[in-house]
């Protein structure tokens, strides 16, 4: 019965993922099928202000957005120590309880193995953004352990937000 109803629970939850990322897909696509109407009559009219906008473009913001859905039920976890034969799943599980969650996540180290002992970031992957968001915010307990105080659990970003963030960074240091 456990079994039955943890499969049950699990269908639920991708239920709620797949209507998650269709309500996103279909909020986007509306809003640029609107934005292509306005083009439209706008040319029809005669008085076109802008270049209306391609399949290609349309086809583009469809993935970008399904892209951010999907990096929304990501985190990135950089300074957790990397060793030889280390169980990823154990540890990281281990640091989510310390931070008084235990979430099902899938983990996994981003990158080759280069010598010299440079840690390699987690990417863990959650079974929605409302999870990750939760590891977001609890994330500031790793600070007061020991253990973890070199530890930082940051959102998955993709890498022109990694640019800006960089920026940004660059610009308050200033």
């Amino acid at each position: 019965k456990t079994i039955i109803k943890l499969q049950s629970e699990l269908l639920s939850l991708k239920e709620e993922q797949l209507e998650g990322i269709k309500t996103t897909v279909q909020t986007s696509v509306a809003s640029t099928v609107k934005e292509e109407f306005k083009s439209y009559s706008a040319a029809v009219q005669g008085n076109v202000k802008e270049k209306p906008v391609s399949q290609t473009v349309l086809k583009k913001v469809v993935q970008d957005v399904v892209q951010g859905e999907d990096r929304a039920k990501n985190v990135m976890i950089f300074g957790l120590e990397e060793e030889n034969d280390e169980e990823l799943n154990a540890k990281v599980s281990e640091m989510f309880q310390s931070m008084g969650e235990k979430p099902r996540v899938e983990v996994c180290r981003v990158g080759q193995k280069k010598p010299g002992g440079v840690t390699r970031p987690v990417k863990v992957t959650t079974v929605s953004s409302t999870v990750a968001d939760q590891l977001l915010l609890k994330s500031r307990k790793l600070c007061l352990l020991e253990k973890y105080k070199k530890v930082y659990v940051n959102p998955d970003r993709s890498p022109e937000e990694r640019e800006q963030r960089r920026e940004l960074v660059k610009e308050v240091k200033r």
